[in-house]
């Protein structure tokens, strides 16, 4: 029955090559006398099954997956859980410490406000008011605030009653929003909706509709007051206190503190929070949104006074607002309101896989000369541009330091001809200085104009006596009076007179403004650099030249198995039940560990209070208390409780007298990990590489049935019932150990990540580097061992062996024929990307335009992602059925060669390029004797 090993007898028939009459005879097509292989494999991934089942069950009662995708406001605190059950509605409401500090700040920093404190105050108690406003040089301060002074308390009165009528008064809600409002020396419009989440405050409110909640109707029960006062963190706060209560202060001061500040909140049974955390944003309006999220807006009557284009912007800057807010708690909601757009571009895909696939048959020849030949010209042209960039001057741009330099090539030739023909002679190119005493035979300009004869007139009059300037010979381009920056001449070209010339051969050491690359070393360097490029140019040529017979196989091979996926077109049915399979999996998956990933423990998130944000969240070297871990928790500023005798934030009822204020505080993030998670995902990679790996054998079971079929029955004799048979029959044991071995290995490069992160947030920079770098060495194991994986498949579909039998025949046939598959790796390769961008981009762009025509209203950026993710998935597994049988009928093409039967079975495309004596030239690549058979 088999186990997860090789007994010796499968090592050494690793060792032998393909042998008709053999051991290793599969002239038939795969060997039919199969056992069942690994079986010991199969039984424990059947039982891990359970194991997965057993996790989940044991997290179903701690989960609530609901945490995932509900909306959370300021606190961290869950919409419609715990003690909101019930207050579905996320809106936003007017955040008191970001819009009213600063107007409460002008006016406590005031020189009106100073005149009444320097009465009132201690020296001491004034100097740290003073430091507190920055009016003098402290610790505290980098500069002075910059604020609008009020110089007496009538002018403080009148400024600061305009600029809070604008918060406290929804009847002056338009004002606020536009140019001429009274804190538009504060904050614009755009600013309030481009930063919303400073602006606004997120609250669950207890509303069926996200209509926008009214306080300015005195009808409405249970209506609240709030009167502003600065938080206790506020340095200024005791400044503040003293001249709302003290009677020595200007009834006018006194009356804008206790009656200009006060707001009118929402009823405590329709948002269930501090009032101060319950006043609506005047002149916001709200929209609904997926999953009880409601969008701000411009109010109706706000929009009537501000105009559509205006309002147009202001909204569309809040709503970008929200959405980088809420990018990771929307994903679900935003995915589900446009599902209908989704199904349509799944389809597309599907359709655009099978076209491609269609058409490679006909143009796999093309597509590989062309790649061959575009890989040379790019060798060719960088190092062109290269070797540019080696002299270029400094202030040209590459493109004319190439023009100039091409001139001088071609007219070099041009010259060099002309003398050759006429038989003039070689003459001296030296110059100096402008040229004046140039006398060597160039006859074009820079631009390649032909010059004129100097004893000529036609086209252009020359008024030069040849007399006085004997240099002036035949159409030699000179400087006879030293005027001009360089030698010139007059053109036979009747629309240009005259252009300056540069002497025969390229100069590559001359910038009067100096060279673009300072360091003469570095300008070496990078010339040598352009040698070596065109170096490589010139092999990639011999190797071509020098490898074309197996770039012709690697063609052939590409062709057979683009003949095989036409002549069965029902195989690419395998890659669409995997992923209807792999779609079904995933989603059972994402709810099972949903349970799973809201399973936050009590003591995850800290408990106490900070004094500053920096404690709590931490700095770029230091983590904070809240966030050293991943992933982190969420801070936020705890706003005190006025009516406690021992409140971390406000003290003793407000009063902070001798103790340091801590209003900062945790919430805990919406998700962790644990180990029952890890449990859960390795079972996600098993199942999805089992998965991978059964489409792969049955792709090769049926290529290599099709291959060693005669050609007068192949393509009519049905191989892919044949083949799905045989791997469930036998060979489910062998996919198991192989997908996982694969899945250990992803599961080892994905806790990397996990450990990568967790040491970010704990700002150890050293330690993400050496785990990043361990992760690309782990991503290349990954990716040798999918390659070795695949072709031992390919050894089970032919052989009928176990997994590490046939890994091993695998490897064995790799080395004996390394240059053939090397050949035909990488052109599959570039064959595979082509597809692969193909599918992909098409994928994404039909997604774009399905997309604008379901939903024009929409923000596309989220669903774009998502269609580029099932694009590269679709691609992925149609380019797989494409590799896995370019794979096969090289592994069937050279077994066929090594038993001598390949004139018999070998297809169209690849029976020119069969060898007859192949032993003869792969002796050197066998790692065993191979024994003469017998006749």
């Amino acid at each position: 029955m088999g186990s997860c090993c090789c007994s010796r007898d499968d090592e050494a028939k690793a060792e032998q090559k393909f042998d008709k009459g053999g051991d290793k005879d599969v002239s038939g097509g795969p060997v039919k006398n199969r056992h069942c292989t690994d079986v010991l494999c199969c039984i424990i991934f059947v039982l891990h099954w359970f194991g997965f089942a057993a996790i989940v069950f044991a997290g179903y009662a701690d989960g609530n997956p609901s945490k995932l995708y509900l909306p959370r406001d300021f606190k961290g605190d869950y919409c419609d859980l715990d003690e909101y059950q019930g207050v579905k509605k996320l809106l936003r409401t007017l955040n008191v410490s970001a819009t009213v500090d600063e107007v409460a700040k002008q006016l406590i920093c005031s020189t009106a406000a100073e005149d009444a404190l320097t009465a009132i105050l201690s020296s001491a108690d004034l100097n740290d008011y003073r430091c507190a406003c920055c009016k003098l040089p402290c610790a505290s301060c980098e500069a002075s605030l910059g604020l609008e002074d009020l110089q007496d308390p009538a002018a403080a009165a009148s400024s600061i009653g305009s600029r809070m009528s604008e918060f406290t008064d929804p009847s002056k809600a338009a004002q606020l929003f536009s140019s001429g409002s009274a804190n538009a020396i504060s904050f614009d419009a755009e600013a309030i909706w481009g930063e919303m989440t400073k602006f606004m405050v997120a609250v669950c409110l207890n509303q069926t509709s996200c209509a926008a909640p009214t306080v300015n109707d005195s009808s409405v029960p249970g209506l609240r007051s709030y009167v502003y006062s600065p938080t206790p963190t506020s340095s200024w706060k005791f400044a503040w206190d003293a001249l709302a209560t003290n009677s020595n202060v200007p009834a006018s001061l006194q009356d804008t503190i206790n009656n200009q500040f006060t707001f009118t909140a929402l009823p405590l049974e329709v948002c269930p929070y501090h009032e101060r955390y319950c006043i609506p944003f005047p002149g916001v309006a709200f929209g609904d949104a997926p999953f009880d999220r409601c969008m701000p807006k411009v109010d109706s009557g706000v929009a009537a006074v501000l105009g559509d284009a205006l309002t147009s912007t202001l909204e569309g800057a809040g709503e970008q607002a929200m959405r980088v807010l809420e990018s990771q708690a929307g994903i679900f909601s935003e995915l589900m309101a446009t599902m209908d757009a989704f199904v349509v571009v799944g389809f597309f895909s599907f359709i655009l896989g099978l076209v491609f696939l269609a058409s490679l048959r006909f143009l796999v020849g093309v597509v590989v000369w062309l790649s061959l030949f575009l890989v040379l010209a790019a060798l060719a042209f960088g190092g062109l541009v290269v070797f540019i960039r080696s002299f270029q001057c400094n202030g040209a741009g590459l493109l004319e330091t190439g023009l100039e330099t091409s001139s001088a090539l071609v007219s070099t030739a041009l010259v060099t001809v002309s003398n050759a023909v006429s038989g003039t002679a070689a003459v001296s190119e030296a110059m100096s200085g402008n040229g004046s005493d140039y006398r060597g035979a160039q006859r074009y300009t820079r631009s390649l104009y032909q010059c004129q004869r100097w004893d000529s007139n036609v086209p252009h009059t020359i008024s030069y006596n040849l007399t006085d300037y004997p240099m002036l010979q035949d159409n030699f381009c000179r400087n006879p009076d030293g005027a001009a920056a360089t030698i010139w001449c007059f053109t036979t070209d009747k629309n240009k007179k005259w252009e300056l010339c540069n002497p025969v051969g390229i100069s590559l050491g001359e910038c009067s403004k100096g060279f673009a690359i300072e360091d003469s070393g570095v300008r070496e360097f990078v010339r040598v650099l352009a040698y070596i490029i065109w170096g490589l140019a010139v092999i990639w040529v011999i190797a071509v030249c020098f490898l074309q017979k197996r770039i012709r196989l690697a063609i052939g091979v590409n062709k057979v198995a683009a003949s095989f996926v036409a002549s069965n077109p029902t195989i690419l049915a395998v890659p669409i039940v995997q992923i209807l399979i792999g779609f079904a999996w995933i989603l059972i998956w994402i709810v099972c560990a949903s349970f799973l990933l809201s399973q936050v423990p009590a003591d995850y998130t800290p408990t106490e209070a900070f004094a500053t944000y920096e404690e709590a969240w931490g700095n770029d070297t230091t983590p904070g208390i809240c966030t050293d871990k991943w992933p982190q928790n969420i801070v936020w500023k705890y706003e005190g409780n006025y009516t406690s005798a021992n409140d971390t934030c406000t003290g003793v009822y407000g009063n902070t007298n001798g103790i340091v204020p801590r209003c900062w505080r945790c919430s805990p993030p919406r998700y962790t990990f644990n180990y029952k998670f890890a449990g859960a995902f390795f079972s996600l990679l098993w199942n999805n590489a089992f998965l991978v790996a059964l489409g792969q054998l049955i792709v090769a079971f049926a290529c290599a049935q099709w291959f060693f079929t005669i050609d007068e029955r192949r393509g009519k004799e049905p191989v892919i019932r044949g083949a799905i048979w045989k791997s469930f029959r036998y060979h489910l044991g062998t996919l198991a150990f192989g997908a996982f071995i694969l899945a250990l290995v992803q599961f080892i490069r994905y806790l990397c990540k996990y450990f990568e992160k967790q040491a970010s947030a704990q700002k150890n920079r050293v330690m993400v580097i050496v785990l990043r770098v361990l992760g690309c060495i782990i991503w290349c194991v990954e990716k040798c061992i999918k390659f070795l994986n695949k072709n031992a498949y390919i050894q089970v579909a032919l052989m009928g062996t176990n997994f590490c039998t046939s890994a091993k025949n695998a490897f064995q046939l790799i080395i004996r024929n390394l240059f053939r598959f090397g050949v035909v790796a990488v052109l599959g390769t570039v064959i595979h990307y082509i597809g692969w961008t193909v599918i992909f981009v098409g994928t994404t762009v039909i997604g774009y335009f399905v997309f604008d025509a379901f939903h024009p209203s929409e923000d596309p950026l989220l669903p774009l992602l998502t269609y580029a993710a099932t694009g590269y998935i679709v691609a992925h597994l149609y380019m797989n059925v494409f590799g896995l049988a370019v794979d096969t009928s090289l592994q069937c093409f050279i077994a066929a060669e090594e038993m001598g039967c390949a004139e018999e079975y070998v297809p169209g495309p690849l029976k020119s390029l069969v060898d007859s004596n192949p032993g003869k030239k792969k002796w050197m690549f066998s790692s065993s004797k191979v024994e003469p058979q017998p006749a």
